[in-house]
Parts: C-alpha cells; sequence; structure tokens
C-alpha cells in the first residue's frame, strides 16, 4: 500500500462508521480541519492517531493499509459494510447490488 491511500482508507472507514469529520474529530479530539487534512493526505496521521481512529471507527488497524484492488480486500471491505448496516441500508445496498449486476 502506498501513504496515498491511507486517507481515501480513513474516509472510507469514516463513512461506513456513519460520522461526519466533525463527529469523528470529537470522538477523537482531533479538530474536523485535521481529519480533513488526514483524508486529503495533506496530514500524515501518526501511529497513535491511527489506533485511535481504528479505534473510534471500531476497525482494525490494518484496514488502513489494505490494497483495495485486491479481491480478498475488496471481499472484507464489503462484508463489513454488509455487517454494519442498518436495516434501512440494507435495503439501498440490495438495491445497489441489483443495479451494478443487471445485464444491460
Amino acid at each position: 500500500m502506498q501513504i496515498s491511500s491511507l486517507g481515501p482508507a480513513i474516509r472510507r472507514y469514516r463513512k461506513v462508521a456513519g460520522l461526519t469529520q466533525a463527529e469523528l474529530g470529537e470522538k477523537t479530539g482531533f479538530d474536523p480541519k485535521t481529519i480533513s487534512r488526514f483524508e486529503t493526505g495533506t496530514y500524515t496521521p501518526s501511529v497513535e492517531a491511527l489506533v485511535l481512529l481504528a479505534d473510534k471507527l471500531d476497525v482494525q488497524l490494518k484496514v488502513f493499509f489494505a490494497d483495495m484492488d485486491d479481491e480478498d480486500e475488496q471481499r472484507a471491505y464489503l462484508f463489513g459494510v454488509i455487517h454494519k448496516a442498518t436495516a434501512k441500508d440494507l435495503g439501498k445496498l440490495i438495491a445497489a447490488v441489483d443495479q451494478a449486476l443487471a445485464k444491460p
């Protein structure tokens, strides 16, 4: 994994957790602008910051370093999204999958 994909990973798992940058900042003690800078790659979080982010996002630290081009990593990510989805969001996910897999 390249460091350039660290920010998008933080953003991805923040969104899966259903948090805004402000909400994640509140949970971690970081200013929302700092969360934004982590996500855009302007700032690289320290190891301690990554541990804290993983804890507050309820993910394992290793997810920030997963290769999202790897099929197994993609499956693991999707499983996590489905596992954490609310009943309302499950319907949306099913509709999205149906649409994505529909033959033209």
